[in-house]
């Protein structure tokens, strides 16, 4: 099956298009690597077209996809409803706010923050939901993740890989990223990969630059998750094919940075998110939810801070205590605290995908059907081989253990519950 739907090029303006996608019209940035015409059929990821398709298949494929669409959508819009009589008029003030498109101000969040009682929270991801609906529709992205070094030189307080930490290594050779993603490509139709290790200056400039030429041939979004590297690497690895940056800054504190990522600059990572943002990356990042002294002012810092980078993506999930880390016994977060998070950054940033992780089903295995009825609309399944995806530990019984073929039935078989197509439509008009 499937990640991205075709959809036909109506019109261009210098490096933006217009797709028409049974009768809804989207914007992309179509990618210079590449020539356009009005009447293409193409796929986009991320807002961004990143290949062609001929009329013949793209026609093959609407075909199939058009009734299943149609009732999706019908089915996704019997999901969105709102109590109102289970808030107080404050509250009710603030997401009626919300869903008329006004901006909430940092002292709304603070008390969307502070809500505790299960009808009040009700109300808010119902709230949240409702907003995703307008907003994107049934559209929910889907990538995939090649986890594909767990080495890395940093010392992080919270990670499971770090250097100090005797576990098992593996680097996965160049040919064999290559060949999850051509697998991942032709055999399940992913349109966009996510490329994530430790920080391993192993893999070094010219070995990173082949297999982002290589992987972006096959006609998907190319994201890196890497880490640290000088802004003119990734402006080459942006030259070589490279769309988009996963990156976390983890929190807005800068004294808790400070203490959790010894050696390392909030400062630096900073500025090169700001930098990678100016080279054209898309850009998705966040935080962690849960370190030591948190409290609701931070939390709601800790978004601002990612709203301001104008990401496509927000990637947030909590901490997992991990044995053999510094915050082994940091108490461990409800999924009621992550939900009430996603509700409330949907409503503080209605154009943004949010990315159920990995973290979250970790700490509860039901909790990436409710993140989605919260306002989330993107997930990621993991292609990394069974062998190496149990050694990528960077906390401690992680999710994900499922076979490829599994795990894809499985995300399609929730998204389909709720209405939501698997897909990536680019951002509306």
């Amino acid at each position: 099956m499937c990640y991205a739907i075709p959809a036909k090029l109506i019109a261009i303006k210098e490096h933006t298009g217009t797709l028409d996608y049974f009768g809804e019209h989207r914007q992309v940035l179509l990618d210079f690597d590449d020539t356009y015409q009005v009447g293409d059929y193409v796929y986009a990821q991320g807002g961004i077209v990143v290949s062609k398709i001929s009329e013949n298949e793209a026609l093959a494929i609407l075909d199939t996809w058009k009734d299943i669409f149609f009732t999706l959508k019908q089915q996704d819009a019997q999901q969105v409803h709102i109590d109102e009589q289970n808030v107080s008029p404050n509250i009710l003030g603030i997401l009626q706010k919300a869903n008329h498109g006004k901006e909430l101000t940092r002292e709304d969040a603070v008390v969307l923050m502070q809500l505790q009682k299960p009808t009040e929270l009700a109300v808010l991801y119902e709230a949240a939901n409702a907003v995703r609906q307008k907003i994107h529709g049934n559209a929910s992205c889907v990538h995939g993740i090649i986890e594909f070094s767990n080495y890395c030189k940093n010392s992080c307080h919270y990670c499971g890989i770090r250097r100090e930490r005797n576990i098992p290594r593996y680097r996965l050779t160049p040919e064999e990223i290559i060949a999850i993603a051509k697998n991942a490509v032709d055999q399940y139709g992913f349109k966009a990969l996510v490329l994530q290790s430790g920080e391993d200056d192993w893999y070094d400039e010219e070995k990173l630059i082949a297999i982002i030429k290589t992987i972006k041939k096959m006609g998907v979004l190319v994201f890196l998750s890497i880490g640290m590297r000088s802004v003119d690497a990734y402006r080459r690895f942006y030259q070589a094919g490279a769309r988009a940056i996963l990156m976390r800054f983890e929190t807005a504190n800068p004294e808790a940075f400070g203490r959790l990522r010894p050696c390392t600059s909030f400062t630096e990572r900073l500025n090169l998110l700001k930098q990678l943002k100016e080279i054209g990356y898309i850009i998705a990042t966040g935080f962690i939810v849960g370190f030591p002294d948190e409290n609701a002012q931070d939390i709601v810092n800790n978004i601002l801070l990612t709203r301001s980078f104008k990401p496509d993506m927000y990637s947030f999930g909590p901490l997992i205590p991990t044995v053999d880390t510094p915050l082994a016994q940091q108490p461990r977060l409800t999924k009621e605290a992550i939900l009430k998070i996603t509700a409330i950054t949907r409503l503080l940033d209605r154009d943004s995908n949010i990315l159920v992780t990995t973290a979250l089903e970790t700490l509860d295995a039901s909790a990436k059907k409710a993140a989605l009825l919260a306002g989330a609309n993107s997930m990621m399944i993991n292609i990394t081989p069974l062998q190496y995806r149990e050694q990528y530990t960077i906390y401690d019984h992680r999710a994900c253990k499922l076979e490829l073929a599994a795990a894809i039935k499985e995300t399609v078989d929730l998204l389909f519950s709720l209405g939501r197509s698997p897909t990536d439509l680019g951002f509306p008009k």
